[in-house]
């Protein structure tokens, strides 16, 4: 304990526990604040940036170890859990709402266009679906003549790009962009852009439980991301539950980024070894929704093999795999992985809103009824 030198001073003296925790960087605050020299001017407390940095573990980057400097017996900082909550719900639904208001009114355009709109015939959405379904499909870009002046035009090249691919198949291939374009722009304006492409779960606003799934934390995680979402993603575009549809592709991609984030930051509540102190430190990446594309895709092809490009040679069973995947990453949730830290909830999330998507035919129960909600209500305001 430290002594106190007057009976005015008796009342603030404390114990320093350690000067990287949370606790010793308040406690050194005041008591500077008590004896530091009048000539040397106003003392300048820790902001809440320096606060964040000056964790109880020490922690900097995902990847360093956690638990070398925490003081056993600190307690943590509570975890936010029914704002972010409420307002994952919200955001779910008016990014579902949108994305399907968006898909009535290009599917109306598209069978305006042919004629065959006619208030007395199309009634509902299920009058929409049928009507459109007899021409040709509206998720696809078509092919056009291209001249020879004009091919090398921007739009003429992205065209060329586009052409032939479902509207899902561009959406994915705008996420990639966008995670691309994000990784190379966050070190010109690390102020203003890199805050919003990490999650911290005890600090961060809730806006980034979608924002942090567009963000990486280096280059080699930007290009594995980048390529495994190109590879999974592709693979449930023009499957069944999508149909090549890019409005409900980017409703799906979007929510999961939000719950997977969410499951991110309930699970640093659980009595884990490790990850508790995870609420802490910064998570980022599209892992979680990658995952979901997983999750997804096995319950689609439950007999399909899956090979890597690091294992020639070498296949596994898909359902095989997706159990070895929740065991390791249950392992790594409760107990820790050494010498490697990674959003484990994330992943079981995602695994767990992919399946369960595609088991209980999200296209059928999720998007077509908030389709038929849109177009009554459109229809309803004459938007239609």
């Amino acid at each position: 304990m430290w002594r106190t030198e007057s009976a005015d001073h008796s009342w603030c003296e404390s114990h320093l526990q350690s000067s990287t925790s949370l606790v010793g960087v308040c406690q050194r605050a005041v008591r500077e604040k008590f004896h530091h020299n009048q000539s040397r001017g106003p003392l300048h407390l820790p902001n809440a940036h320096q606060l964040g940095r000056r964790t109880p573990l020490g922690a900097g980057p995902l990847n360093r170890r956690f638990g070398s400097s925490y003081i056993p017996g600190a307690e943590l900082p509570k975890v936010p859990v029914l704002r972010p909550t409420i307002w994952a719900i919200a955001a779910t639904a008016t990014i579902y709402i949108g994305c399907a208001t968006y898909s009535v009114y290009r599917e109306v355009r598209v069978v305006k266009q042919r004629g065959d709109y006619e208030e007395y015939v199309i009634n509902s959405y299920d009058d929409l679906e049928y009507v459109r379904r007899r021409g040709d499909s509206s998720h696809r870009i078509p092919s056009r003549r291209q001249t020879t002046a004009a091919k090398w035009y921007p739009t003429e090249q992205l065209w060329t790009i586009f052409k032939g691919r479902t509207d899902a198949d561009i959406m994915l291939l705008c996420a990639a962009a966008l995670n691309l374009s994000l990784f190379g722009i966050s070190p010109l304006a690390p102020g203003s852009v890199a805050p919003y492409l990490k999650h911290i779960p005890v600090s961060s606003p809730n806006k980034t439980l979608l924002t942090s799934a567009f963000g990486h934390s280096g280059a080699i995680h930007t290009t594995l991301s980048t390529v495994v979402l190109l590879q999974l993603a592709s693979k449930t575009t023009r499957s069944r539950v999508f149909e090549g549809n890019g409005s409900h592709f980017a409703a799906f991609y979007l929510s999961t980024g939000i719950f997977t984030s969410l499951g991110h930051q309930l699970a640093t509540l659980l009595p884990t070894r490790k990850y508790r102190f995870f609420r802490l430190t910064p998570a980022r990446g599209a892992s979680g929704v990658i995952c979901a594309f997983l999750g997804a895709w096995a319950t689609m092809n439950p007999n399909m093999r899956l090979s890597f490009l690091f294992l020639p040679g070498y296949s596994f069973h898909v359902q095989d795999f997706l159990a070895f995947m929740v065991i390791l990453e249950t392992y790594g949730l409760f107990i820790g992985l050494p010498y490697k830290s990674m959003p484990h909830a994330a992943h079981l999330s995602g695994l767990a809103i992919g399946s369960a998507y595609t088991y209980f035919d999200g296209k059928k129960n999720v998007w077509h009824p908030t389709c038929q909600s849109a177009f009554l209500l459109m229809k309803r305001l004459k938007m239609i």
